[in-house]
């Protein structure tokens, strides 16, 4: 009862609340990741996805980003197009899918495990890792 009422007076009800918020952000950003249906992967690993036919690299990024260079043999569909280009995207097929630092694509990854596709995955860190990795870039 002590540990209450110290919690929830007046000079303390400012910091009650913000580590109530806090504690609600954890816990909802664990669920978030315990949920999602695609997987994050480094860029290590992306490149041993690359050795499968099967796989569709797709770049969210705006054209004018490109010319800082991309992933050779991708697919570059714009962030806000890619929910009207859907029909050009093969469900059967794994889609790798990156940004500038991995945070549009984990939207984009996201939206598309939404939508029925099974073989997800993000690139972690986006282009910017990739280029961290020394790993290939087409300009």
């Amino acid at each position: 009862m002590e540990i209450i009422d110290f919690l929830f007076a007046e000079e303390q009800l400012f910091t009650t609340i913000t580590l109530l918020v806090l504690i609600a952000l954890l816990i909802g950003n664990i669920i978030t990741d315990k949920l999602k249906k695609y997987e994050d992967i480094d860029a290590n690993t992306a490149t041993a996805l690359m050795d499968d036919d099967n796989l569709i690299i797709l770049d969210v990024r705006e054209k004018k980003e490109r010319k800082n260079g991309y992933i050779d043999g991708d697919m570059h569909i714009p962030l806000g197009d890619v929910k009207n280009q859907f029909n050009k995207l093969d469900k059967n097929k794994s889609i790798l899918v990156y940004c500038r630092s991995g945070s549009r694509s984990a939207h984009i990854a996201g939206l598309l495990t939404r939508n029925e596709f099974e073989n997800v995955y993000n690139l972690k860190g986006g282009i910017q890792a990739w280029k961290r990795a020394k790993m290939p870039i087409k300009t």
